[in-house]
């Protein structure tokens, strides 16, 4: 995934990078070890973001996100 160029709903960049890492599959615990914080930190940050965006849960919340362009999926690769 790569991020939009422009913020939507006032998201911040931590929330941001925190969606992608989630749109990447990665758990919490797993997001807090990449970016050397705690996971209730991780946490918190997922539930701003879902609140912005009236997510009924992690995996609506990056549906969503892609929905309203904050994220923006890699064109998949051509078989050759």
């Amino acid at each position: 995934m790569r991020s939009a160029s422009a913020p939507v709903r006032q998201i911040t960049p931590r929330e941001t990078e925190i969606l992608e890492y989630l749109a990447e599959g990665y758990s919490g615990k797993e997001i807090a070890q990449k970016l050397g914080i705690a996971p209730t930190t991780v946490d918190r940050h997922v539930e701003h973001a879902r609140l912005k965006f009236g997510a009924r849960n992690r995996t609506h919340l990056v549906a969503v996100a892609i929905q309203h362009g904050v994220l923006v999926p890699e064109p998949a690769a051509s078989p050759q």
